[in-house]
């Protein structure tokens, strides 16, 4: 676990800096030490990455396996890119209808409740 710093200890470190380096070189230790903080973040940064691509790239090689072995079933072997594109539009249009059918249903509700304020209002 990384050590915290409060303000006391970051005087300290200030003072003793400005002690040992001194007030004439303590600009360029102070910028050749956020350069070097900065590659220590991009290196992190950039392992960070590494190991994401590697996930990514067994999850894709677990999906190709499984579509492979579903093909190797027989499941999927009329499986083509306009069939696929066919079976999501209809799945979108069925998701779309569904959505509207729900929304003029919640309109249609909202509209009652309204009248029936009104009416209770007079």
């Amino acid at each position: 676990m990384i050590p915290q710093l409060g303000l006391a200890e970051m005087l300290i470190i200030a003072v003793l800096a400005l002690v040992v380096v001194g007030p004439k070189d303590l600009p360029k230790m102070m910028r050749t030490a956020g350069r070097f903080m900065a590659r220590v973040k991009s290196m992190g940064q950039e392992f960070k990455d590494a190991f994401t691509q590697i996930g990514e790239d067994a999850e894709l090689a677990n999906l190709r396996k499984e579509i492979d072995e579903l093909k190797a079933m027989g499941q999927l072997s009329n499986l083509s890119d306009e069939a696929f594109e066919e079976d999501m539009r209809a799945l979108s249009e069925d998701l779309d209808q569904g959505l509207s059918e729900d929304t003029a249903s919640q309109e249609s509700a909202a509209a009652k409740t309204d009248k029936a304020d009104d009416d209770s209002q007079a």
